[in-house]
Parts: C-alpha cells; structure tokens; sequence
C-alpha cells in the first residue's frame, strides 16, 4: 500500500514539474514572439523611415513594462508635427534630462518612432573566421533568429502540452498529436543539419575562391574540443593580426603544433566577405558526421513505427 501511494505520489510530482517546465517554454515562446514582432516593427521603420531630431518635453523612468527590469530605459515625451509622442528610449551611457535633443527614425506610415540601434540582440564576433563553430544562423537577421526561437519553443510547449492532456484526459488522439509534432520537429531538426552542412562546405568553397594569399602574424594558437565529454575531435584556431585588427581564424592541427606567437602565417583572405582562413585549411567534417548520423536515427525511428504499425493485430469482424 505504502509503495502504491509512493508511486502515484511521484507520478504526481512528474505531472507537476512537467507542467512547470510546460509553462516556462509557453513564456518563453510568447516573449520571443514579442521580440519579433517588435523587430519587424523596427526593420520596418528604420529600412522605409527617416531620421529626425527631437526634443524631449519630459522624461520618466519609472517601470512601465516587465522588460524595463533588465535594462536601463527611460520614457521619452515630445512634440513632432503638433502632436505628443512618448517612446521607450533604451540608455546605454548618456543620461537624458528634460530639453535634451535626440535622434529617431520616423516612419510617416506607421506614424512611429523607434530609437537607432548599435547593437544586436545576439551575440556575434565579428574578429571569428564564420568558419569557426560555423551555423547557417549567423547568416540570419535579428527578425529571423527571434522567430525560429519562437517556432521551436512554440513546438516544443505544444509537444508538453499535448503530452500532459493525453495524461490527464487518457484521450489517443491527443498521444498521436504529440507523435506527429515530435516527427516534425525531428524532421525540421534534420533538415536544418542537412541545409547548415550543405552551407558550411558552400562557404568555404566560396572563401577560397574569392580569396587572395596574405601573411599576418600569430599571436596566439588554441585547441578546441567538439564535446566536453571526448577529446577526439580537436578543431584549431589562431590568434592572429590583420591590419590593426585582430582575428581567430581556423588552422590545421600541424599547424598548431608548431606555430608560436610572434610567427607568420600564409592566409587565404576574402575581402568581399571579410573573412580569412589558413591556406594549409581544409574543411571540417563534424557537421557532416552529424548530419549522417541523425539521418540514421530518423531511419532507426521510422522503421520501428512502421515496425509497429505492421505488427499491430487487427480486429476480427
């Protein structure tokens, strides 16, 4: 008895952080669908918009929203054209009073204001080779990023969810949804792996091309590991100096071995993309190695439905 209340207890304590971790991804895909709302926004006011100058009749720091607990932001109220305007303005260093002037983008369409960026909201380094830990989504627009966050986290809470329903309600229906979501995400999963695979030999075929050969001094070499858990598969980097610029570009494993800061290094340089690699570099083939065996498990995965669906016993009239 003492073992059945037990385990319906823990049954019970699953079903509830489940839901937890349910809610969490539903959040997080609402935010990140905000986020890319608000980039669209953006894109299209600075892309079709102009820039103005204003003056501020008044500004206000007060919390307006639950996004200004993470940043330093304050709201701006002006006149443009004879009619009040108040905008979130994000402060980065400059502290803005009452009369002080700013520029915006005006979009007339919209009639909205937005404030010019300097930054992204992805971390990007512009100094690494994209050859080094290379993905197709660095090629992407903030506005795009946000969305495919919001598509896996959105598959991903309809996944819990229907999961969570089929538990409580007991209903087949909402078990085969779940499988058909989770295909589709293995599906999508494996072409993204396939397409950032095919990218990857793509761009360096195209680097190489348009490259020119240069010499540039090392400063630094590095080893990294494609898996914190094994050390079988190393890719190399080098610190080196281009111009008054620094960056990490990828090298060969001879390479790394015997180069020391202070010594030349032959480079291939494309300066239509702004990137540079060792001439001595040949293409990576991790992303292919996974690729093939995701491929595999998609196959793995299939036959054994298909095992099931065949085997299962029909009903008799």
């Amino acid at each position: 008895m003492v073992q059945a209340f037990l385990k319906r207890l823990g049954t019970v304590a699953a079903f509830i952080v489940m839901l937890v971790v349910a809610a969490i991804i539903g959040l997080f895909a609402w935010m990140c669908r905000e986020q890319y709302l608000e980039q669209q926004q953006y894109d299209l006011i600075s892309t079709e918009g102009q820039r103005v100058t204003i003056r501020t009749d008044h500004v206000n720091r007060d919390y307006q929203s639950w996004k200004d607990q993470f940043a330093n932001v304050a709201y701006l109220s002006f006149t443009y054209n004879n009619k009040n305007y108040t905008l979130r303005y994000k402060q980065d260093s400059t502290w803005l009073s009452a009369g002080d002037r700013v520029e915006l983008f005006y979009h007339a369409g919209t009639d909205a204001f937005r404030q010019p960026r300097t930054y992204s909201a992805f971390r990007e380094n512009s100094n690494q080779s994209r050859l080094v830990k290379f993905t197709v989504i660095s090629f992407w627009n903030d506005g795009r990023k946000w969305l495919a966050a919001c598509v896996i986290l959105s598959s991903l809470f309809v996944l819990l969810l229907s999961g969570l329903l089929a538990t409580l309600t007991g209903l087949t229906i909402l078990r085969t949804a779940g499988k058909v979501v989770f295909i589709a995400i293995l599906l999508a999963g494996v072409a993204y792996l396939t397409y950032n695979t095919w990218q990857y030999y793509r761009y360096y075929n195209q680097l190489k091309a348009g490259a020119q050969e240069e010499t540039v001094q090392v400063l630094s070499t590095n080893r990294r590991s494609s898996s914190r858990r094994t050390q079988w598969f190393y890719t190399y980097e080098a610190t080196v100096q281009h111009g008054k610029q620094e960056r990490v570009i990828p090298i060969e494993a001879e390479e790394y071995r015997v180069l020391k800061p202070g010594a030349p290094l032959q480079v291939y340089y494309n300066s239509q993309l702004n990137d540079m690699m060792s001439i001595n570099h040949t293409p990576d083939h991790t992303n292919l190695m996974v690729t093939l065996f995701a491929w595999v498990l998609v196959l793995f995965f299939t036959r054994q439905q298909w095992l099931k669906i065949r085997n299962k016993p029909r009903a008799t009239p």
